[in-house]
């Protein structure tokens, strides 16, 4: 089939797929649909790193610096992550010692 003028190459197509992939989870209406969505994901996920994997040059200096910025900006939002669990725990934390203050004033 000849390519229409709204046909997108394929590595803005993935990308546009796994956008409306990340959609469905707000429309989920159950525990499984999540799994199963997110199982999808994964596959879809799992095949562009193929993809990527066997079509770029492994050894030019573009890819390492790419490769290296996201292994940092990776580090950098798993550190932001954990603090936010903190803030959370905390929250929690607080909540409960509140709960245990207004048994006390009651």
């Amino acid at each position: 089939m000849p390519p229409t003028p709204n046909d997108q190459p394929l590595g803005r197509q993935l990308l546009a797929t796994l956008s409306d992939v990340n959609a469905l989870f707000a429309k989920a209406t159950s525990r499984q649909e999540v799994d199963q969505i997110d199982a999808q994901r994964a596959r879809l996920l799992d095949q562009i790193g193929t993809l990527i994997d066997r079509n770029l040059d492994s050894g030019s200096r573009e890819y390492a610096a790419a490769t290296q910025g996201l292994q940092a900006a990776s580090a950098q939002i798993k550190e932001a992550l954990q603090r936010l669990e903190k803030v959370a725990q905390a929250i929690t934390v607080l909540g409960q010692a509140l709960d245990a203050v207004a048994k006390l004033a009651a």
